[in-house]
């Protein structure tokens, strides 16, 4: 048996943000957790992955010393550093965390370990056929991007793209330009659904700079310095600001963003079309692929072609520390078996009840059916917590808040106490039947990462999680879970198998993780509810 650690932003050491670890076996995927889930610092910039580290092999019941190749998702040679330094920096780490044994190290390059944890969630039937894998995000090493083809040696690289033809850069400036943060792109995704098509822009260009061969190197061109990314970004906000200065109206912003997203999406679709006569199954991986909007594009092309799409709930650098040991898994002749979302902990009710405790709080039983009726009959608003945690931005039924999905009043309260604006939507999950329902002809995705066109009929059944354009970022939940049982008791009683869904966590700060994290983030938030399979937690007295 071979143990394949995969870790993810070192201090001091590619360490911008996503740190996290993942632990994988012969056998498949043990577990991956990202460090904020653990320090409860979104997106932990600047932190080592220790606590994750920790977690994963505690999951998995093993030691560090257990540990036989730790996979590392950067290739030091193109940023100007040597393996061997890279390597003793993280044997030395290791070894700060008990590690008393000689330790094999590994490095993949930055864009195929977005890859290689696409490949982690491609069925079982897709990996029979040919695989493309376009991975597309701000920066990696020197480049901004690379598409593949995965044959019997491996990955073979079909092109990189230029850092400065970087498709997730742009948008990072374009988020910037119209108001909001880095790491704050999903906002602008959603309001590109408020712009006018037909907006006149003079939007900054953005070129197509594909190249063959491998990564380019700081050492042979001066024009890739560590600070290149940020300049890059700099000039794109700067080019925004020349050519769009008028962004002090939401419709102004909304036109923007729009027709930026529409741009880079163009760009997708491009490369997509030269990938798909090629493949069985297109992997898109990279930040970039968390654009529901383009995916939706995506998909349908996908769909025409008859090829397979498979985008990953841990699309950007949340999964690299994943794919990286996937990628020393499948090299040592151990592909792993196709793995779901939820890589996390799974905590027992003991752990629920004692955290409650703490709290001065009691755990009561709960059906499905009570849980059912307080969400749909009294519009609780329901912090839900099951099983073994998500990896990835979206929530997916394990560390969520659930609410009835037909009404804008429940909706615009669920925004309120997330401390979101009101003009965000939020999302469903809803079965397999309800989705062909309500989103007919449109791609199903398990993951959140596909927006769907609603029917009219479904626009109002489902006013609470149907976008002012008509979509919705539909997860369609088809496995045996209790989550799944919800869905459809809320079926029985409004006659919708959905829920709106979003993530457990205020504005700014990370999902919750443990039952202590979804007390205290319930409780500042104003929940109605806290439940899981079998129990529930009430959090708001009538009248107080």
């Amino acid at each position: 048996m071979t143990l394949v650690l995969g870790v993810n932003g070192l201090t001091g050491l590619h360490d911008r943000h996503d740190p996290g670890a993942a632990l994988v076996d012969d056998d498949g995927v043990v577990a991956a957790v990202e460090e904020e889930r653990l320090n409860r610092v979104k997106r932990a910039p600047g932190y080592a992955p220790e606590g994750s580290v920790r977690e994963v092999l505690a999951v998995g019941g093993v030691e560090l010393d257990a540990v036989d190749v730790v996979a590392y998702p950067w290739s030091p040679t193109a940023i100007g550093e040597t393996e061997a330094d890279v390597a003793t920096l993280i044997r030395d780490w290791c070894r700060q965390l008990g590690r008393t044994r000689p330790l094999e190290v590994r490095f993949v390059e930055h864009h195929a370990a977005h890859a290689w944890c696409g490949f982690a969630f491609a069925p079982q039937a897709a990996r029979a056929g040919s695989m493309g894998f376009l991975v597309l995000d701000g920066s990696g090493e020197t480049t901004s991007g690379a598409a593949f083809i995965l044959g019997d040696a491996g990955l073979s690289r079909l092109w990189n793209l230029r850092q400065s033809a970087s498709l997730g850069g742009y948008y990072e400036a374009l988020t910037l330009h119209v108001g909001f943060d880095l790491g704050e792109e999903g906002k602008t995704m959603g309001l590109a659904s408020y712009g006018a098509p037909a907006a006149t822009l003079d939007l900054p260009p953005l070129p197509d700079l594909r190249f063959d061969g491998g990564l380019p190197t700081r050492s042979a061109d001066p024009a890739l310095s560590p600070s290149s990314f940020r300049e890059l970004r700099a000039r794109l906000l700067q080019d925004f600001r020349d050519r769009c200065p008028h962004v002090g109206t939401f419709q102004a912003r909304a036109d923007l963003a729009l027709g930026a997203e529409r741009l880079v999406g163009e760009r997708v679709l491009a490369y997509a079309r030269e990938l798909l006569p090629l493949v069985d199954t297109l992997v898109h991986s990279g930040g970039v692929a968390l654009n529901c909007t383009v995916n939706a594009e995506l998909a349908r092309l996908c769909r025409e072609a008859g090829v397979r799409l498979v985008i990953p709930p841990c699309a950007s650098d949340t999964g690299v520390a994943l794919g990286a040991a996937v990628a020393v898994a499948v090299e040592r002749g151990h592909p792993p078996a196709p793995t779901g979302p939820f890589l996390g902990r799974s905590h027992d009710g003991d752990s629920v009840a004692e955290a409650a405790a703490a709290a001065g709080l009691d755990v009561e039983a709960c059906t499905v059916d009570d849980l059912a009726a307080a969400i749909s009959e009294r519009s609780a608003l329901c912090g839900w917590f099951e099983g073994r945690s998500e990896v990835g931005p979206r929530a997916l039924g394990r560390r969520s808040v659930l609410a009835r999905p037909d009404d804008p009043a429940v909706r615009d309260r669920l925004n309120r106490v997330k401390g979101r604006e009101a003009w965000r939507p939020l999302a469903p999950s809803l079965t397999a039947a309800e989705f062909d329902r309500s989103f007919p002809g449109e791609s199903p995705s398990p993951h959140m990462l596909i927006a769907a066109l609603a029917t009219p009929e479904a626009r109002e059944r489902l006013a609470g999680v149907v976008h002012v354009d008509g979509s919705a970022r539909a997860q369609v939940v088809d496995d045996a879970s209790p989550y799944l049982q919800l869905i459809r008791a809320l079926g029985a009683r409004s006659g919708s198998e959905a829920v709106t869904c979003t993530s457990f966590n205020r504005a700014g700060e990370p999902m919750v993780y443990t039952p202590a994290d979804a007390l205290r983030s319930a409780t500042r938030m104003g929940l109605d509810l806290l439940a899981g399979p079998g129990w529930g937690i009430r959090l708001r007295r009538p009248g107080s």
